[in-house]
Parts: C-alpha cells; sequence; structure tokens
C-alpha cells in the first residue's frame, strides 16, 4: 500500500482559474466537464488533483500512458481501472488536502477537516459505545474526537464500496488512550485494519485495509511538485 497526500496553497481566483486550466489537460473530458461545474474554484482544483494523482500514480508504477488510463464503475459505484483490475485505489479531499491510497487490495481512506459541529449527530449516526466514548471526552477534544471516528467509519464504508447504504451505526470503531485505532465489525464481515494519520492539526485522517497492516508512510506533495512532474512527462 502507498499512501498520497497533495496540500494545496492558497490562491488569488486568478491563479486558481490558472492552475485549473494547467490540470484539465491530464484527465478525462468527463472530469473537465465535472470540475466546470463546480460552483467554487476549490473544488474544481480538488477534484481535478484527486484524478491526476491516481493517473499519475498508475502511469509511475505500470509505464501506462496517462491518456491511455480508463476509469469505470462498479456496481456498487467504486471505480476501477480497466486495464489493470489488480489496481484497487481510493481518495478523499477536505478542506486544503486531497489524499488518495493505492494498493492490491481494496483500500479505504478519508479525511476530515476539524471544524464547528452540532455534536448531536453522532447520537443519531455512531453505535452506542462510540457515542459514548465522544461524551466521555474533556469538552475540548470532543470536536476533533468526533472527526476522528467519523473518518475511521468513513475510511472502512468506502473500502467496503457500499457508500451510505452500510449503517454506521452497525458497527464500531474505537481509538484508545494510547491512538491505537480499532473497528468491531458484524459478524458476517471480515476484519480490517484501521490506521489514523496526523498530517494537519486541524484535520484527521483514516486508511482501513483488510491487509494485516496499513501503511506507515504518507508521501506528502503539493500542485506544483505534482505539475512540475507532469510537465516532465
Amino acid at each position: 500500500m502507498k499512501i498520497f497526500a497533495i496540500k494545496l496553497q492558497p490562491l488569488d481566483d486568478r491563479n486558481a482559474r490558472k492552475q485549473i486550466e494547467q490540470l484539465k489537460p491530464f484527465v478525462s473530458l468527463e472530469k473537465r466537464a465535472a470540475a466546470e461545474r463546480f460552483r467554487f474554484l476549490i473544488d474544481a482544483r480538488r477534484t481535478l488533483l484527486g484524478e491526476v494523482l491516481i493517473r499519475h500514480i498508475i502511469h509511475e508504477m505500470y509505464a501506462l500512458p496517462m491518456e491511455q488510463i480508463i476509469f469505470e464503475t462498479e456496481g456498487n459505484g467504486k471505480p476501477v481501472v480497466r486495464q489493470i483490475p489488480s489496481f484497487h485505489f481510493n481518495l478523499s479531499h477536505s478542506g486544503d488536502w486531497v489524499v488518495g491510497a493505492v494498493d492490491d487490495a481494496p483500500v479505504g481512506i478519508d479525511i476530515e477537516e476539524i471544524k464547528p459541529i452540532d455534536l448531536a449527530i453522532a447520537k443519531r449516526f455512531f453505535s452506542a459505545d462510540e457515542y459514548q466514548d465522544l461524551l466521555s471526552q474533556p469538552a475540548e477534544r470532543q470536536e476533533a474526537y468526533f472527526f476522528h471516528l467519523w473518518s475511521m467509519k468513513e475510511a472502512f464504508i468506502k473500502l467496503t464500496g457500499k457508500g451510505i447504504s452500510y449503517g454506521l451505526s452497525s458497527f464500531t470503531a474505537r481509538l484508545s488512550e494510547d491512538g491505537q485505532a480499532t473497528l468491531r465489525l458484524p459478524d458476517h464481515e471480515a476484519p480490517c485494519v484501521v490506521q489514523t494519520y496526523s498530517l494537519d492539526p486541524a484535520y484527521q485522517m483514516a486508511v482501513c485495509t483488510r491487509k494485516p497492516a496499513a501503511a506507515e508512510h504518507v508521501d506528502i506533495l503539493t500542485c506544483e511538485n505534482m505539475l512540475s512532474r507532469l510537465n516532465n512527462l
């Protein structure tokens, strides 16, 4: 498994549009059209960077020209690469970060920006144990802990490819005092490993895999790094 993260630098509208135009040639026509429909430029930058990141990883791993890479969607909505069925990937973005995980087995990744939220939502979507764990945290840590749990749960849901059809309260994410992350899953689910990462104090990120362990290291890039790599192809 490899994990990648791209940090988006703040840009004014003129430079954001310039960056978007620089990224467009490296994605599909469908993705370009999708980016043009976004109201906010940051959303267009994130969605383009996500696809560019995966295309570049595939190019480096398999020497497949970026323009020949074809993404398809499985019945559950999870994207796959037509030419390389053994290649699995997952993307997530939030705020200033775009993150991706790739492996030869299913993988899920999620990143969440920590921001003010009505914690009552946890009573609806979390298991009873998760909700009690959340309430047991000091008040000043509850928001960060909420997003810790949320990122772990989303990473598992994205691993399965079942999306919102999978009940969020049907399984339990736990985080011990020493930071060890675990999942307690329904009996029909194969065991999973979930690991959290500290990219940025304002974010929580988690990766989920059915392998014995997730990657320890995250390769951190900037959009400028990525554009430089693309221009040298």
